[in-house]
């Protein structure tokens, strides 16, 4: 019998393209750094491309990078602070969906040409709550650099990491940055005319 289980597993293992002797378990963890590097090669893609593709056509190259790399709906909640929990579960969901098309439909807009430009990633560090910030550059043809920080977080007990906030400049973060605009909006006029505002401000990059 265990003769036979072992026959079944081996056959298995080579069937799924698993080196006998590998666990089917073992993944290869991604680091902070390769998610970067993995976003860095996408949006330089996108650049070289830009004029071929279009905004849309950017758009929808970058999104499934950019969903894979970035934690939206954790951003989505980090957004919204407090008011998070003071709207329905529908607006919630309606209010990450219009944050994540808004997230894509930046980059896509901003990273919308080419001129000799390379991504050059520093180096990690350790932030607060087991984050880690991964010290990254855009770096111009003429030598100048202008950093592009990410806020990294782990996901599944580490083995993937996700962006989770962009520091502009090495010092500005973005999510503190519409943290502020989307308290003021929510504020004054509502959680659904912020998401309009939202999904009006994507649909504005694609009419430029």
């Amino acid at each position: 019998m265990t003769t036979n289980w072992l026959r079944a597993l081996l056959l298995t293992l080579l069937l799924l393209g698993v080196p006998a002797g590998t666990p089917a378990t073992v993944q290869a963890a991604e680091t902070p750094t390769a998610t970067v590097e993995r976003l860095n090669a996408a949006l330089l893609e996108a650049m070289k491309q830009a004029e071929t593709l279009g905004y849309q056509g950017r758009y929808d190259k970058l999104a499934p990078v950019l969903k894979d790399s970035f934690d939206f709906p954790a951003m989505a909640r980090i957004a919204l602070g407090g008011h998070w929990s003071s709207i329905s579960t529908a607006q919630q969901e309606a209010f990450t969906e219009a944050f994540a098309d808004y997230s894509i439909g930046v980059f896509a807009d901003r990273f919308d040409g080419y001129g000799g430009e390379t991504f050059e990633v520093l180096g990690e560090q350790e932030a607060r709550r087991g984050a880690v910030l991964v010290q990254n550059q855009i770096v111009k043809s003429d030598g100048e650099a202008v950093a592009i920080n990410y806020l990294t977080r782990p996901e599944d007990g580490g083995a993937d990491w996700r962006i989770v906030d962009t520091i502009l400049g090495g010092t500005a973060s973005e999510l503190a940055s519409r943290r502020a605009e989307y308290d003021s909006v929510i504020q004054k006029i509502g959680i659904v005319a912020l998401i309009d505002a939202l999904k009006d401000k994507t649909a504005g990059f694609a009419a430029q």
